[in-house]
């Protein structure tokens, strides 16, 4: 019935609304109209009755009564008839002209209500006695206690005031029906388009950007931002583009610097092995180069093994093996690990613990290798002669833990994106050039398995500090039954 797309589907759902409100209104309009003259012609002819019931009951006769009647009947254009309590007319203007002449008397059930003693109208030809429809007043004639009724009053006048009424309402419906149907059709198909037109527009920008083009976004004019649902659908859009386009731009770097990473230790690994091979590199240098050949080996596994790391993360298939352990003692571990490095740019190492032991619980792996990435970053990122601070305080039920390192730092505007996967910080800024940018990824995804989050407290040219928690841990009990002996 309806059309599949949008623009049709309004455009027919707004003009069947209107029509069944065209419709329900005319009804009722027709309704009320006859239930109006209906009530207009009762007050008309209700004087009448009223005299013609007093006239009775003071006694007139038969004779002056049938003159009485005669001239009312003239002067109003109506039919009277008077009947006694059994139906039978005593009474009937016939010179009326609405009498078909052939009954001469009332049928008892057309009565029943007014020889009741109730007044009441009905329309019709009286069961075949008037030859078209008429509008009857009847009024029944009651004793002075009104507690009998001796016959009824009956003034009947014809409809062709309501029929040229009613003929005349319904061309004033129809034609008015006919105008609102034709602006609502307009304004129907201009709201149609208003709504469409932005879908349209979205639906023309998921396409393209699904074809490639990672420029594509969808215009908002001023009659999309009039409709907020639509505005919000186009914001939506853009927004999802931008964040695709984005992590597209990452991936494409990220694509780049690995394929470098990959190629400089694979060219190594091959140029080395043929020379052993076709005797170039002579047999007593070959166990130093194949010292470095597994060198090398050593730090492509350490790339693939962190790109499994990446994918086990992103399914969600992080396990964690809970336990207590010493946080301060970690720490040391791994700047230890790490004294090569920090030998070779001559850093200042403060180590700034509230207490000797600090327990955590949590898993030791997962947070020896968030504290090894942010210990290795802030290595690498530091001037040479430059100072890192490593702090651990308890605070509550968590113990509190934070990496500063002096340095370049981190711009304002790349604080919030410094965690997503495969970002690395402008290389025009860096000191060291090399990384993959999944580091800080695995530092929040790990952290995010424990269910704490990190914070980043940076001045670009000056500092950046990271900042984290961790759950309270119990010391072993041979730990503390040492600790009272």
């Amino acid at each position: 019935m309806f059309g599949k797309n949008i623009f049709s589907r309004v455009l027919f759902t707004n003009l069947a609304t209107v029509l069944i409100g065209i419709i329900i209104l005319a009804s009722l309009q027709m309704v009320l109209v006859n239930n109006f003259i209906s009530k207009q012609i009762e007050n008309n002819i209700s004087k009448n009755a009223d005299s013609i019931v007093s006239l009775i009951n003071n006694g007139i006769s038969q004779e002056s009564l049938s003159s009485v009647l005669t001239g009312f009947s003239r002067s109003s254009s109506s039919h009277i008839i008077i009947t006694d309590s059994d139906g039978t007319m005593l009474v009937n203007t016939a010179d009326s002209g609405y009498w078909s002449g052939r009954e001469r008397s009332i049928p008892i059930d057309e009565l029943h209500e007014v020889l009741s003693g109730k007044r009441t109208t009905s329309i019709g030809t009286m069961s075949g006695a008037f030859n078209e429809t008429m509008f009857t007043l009847e009024v029944p004639i009651m004793n002075s206690d009104k507690n009998m009724v001796f016959g009824s009053v009956l003034i009947s006048t014809p409809m062709p005031q309501r029929r040229s009424t009613i003929n005349e309402m319904f061309k004033i419906l129809l034609f008015s029906a006919l105008v609102v149907i034709i602006v609502s059709f307009i304004l129907s198909y201009m709201l149609s388009k208003i709504l469409a037109n932005p879908i349209k527009r979205v639906s023309t920008s998921v396409k393209e950007f699904a074809s490639g083009n990672m420029k594509s976004r969808v215009e908002i004019d001023r009659f999309d931002e009039s409709v907020e649902e639509l505005t919000e659908l186009a914001d939506s859009f853009n927004n999802m583009a931008d964040a695709i386009e984005h992590s597209e731009d990452v991936r494409m770097s990220f694509i780049s610097d690995v394929s470098h990473e990959l190629r400089t230790p694979m060219t190594t690994i091959g140029g080395f092995i043929d020379g052993i091979l076709d005797g170039t590199i002579p047999p007593e240098k070959q166990n130093s180069y194949l010292k470095i050949v597994k060198d090398e080996v050593t730090r492509l596994t350490r790339l693939v093994n962190t790109f499994l790391d990446i994918t086990r993360m992103q399914s969600d298939k992080v396990n964690l093996t809970m336990s207590n352990f010493d946080i301060n003692e970690t720490i040391r571990l791994i700047i230890i690990g790490l004294g090569n490095k920090i030998d070779a740019k001559d850093l200042d190492i403060n180590l700034i613990f509230d207490r000797d032991v600090s327990y955590v619980r949590a898993d030791a792996d997962k947070i020896k290798m968030v504290l090894t990435n942010l210990i290795d970053n802030a290595i690498k990122f530091t001037y040479d002669k430059g100072k890192i601070t490593i702090e651990t305080h308890p605070k509550g039920g968590e113990i509190w833990i934070s990496v500063h390192n002096t340095g370049v730092g981190i711009p304002a505007e790349q604080q919030k994106i410094i965690f997503e996967r495969l970002y690395k910080v402008d290389k025009s800024r860096a000191i060291n050039k090399e990384g993959t940018g999944i580091g800080l990824y695995i530092v929040q995804s790990m952290l995010a398995a424990h269910g704490k989050d990190i914070k980043v407290d940076s001045v670009e040219g000056e500092y950046a500090r990271f900042t984290f928690s961790l759950d309270r841990g119990k010391e072993p009990k041979a730990k503390n039954k040492e600790t009272k002996e």
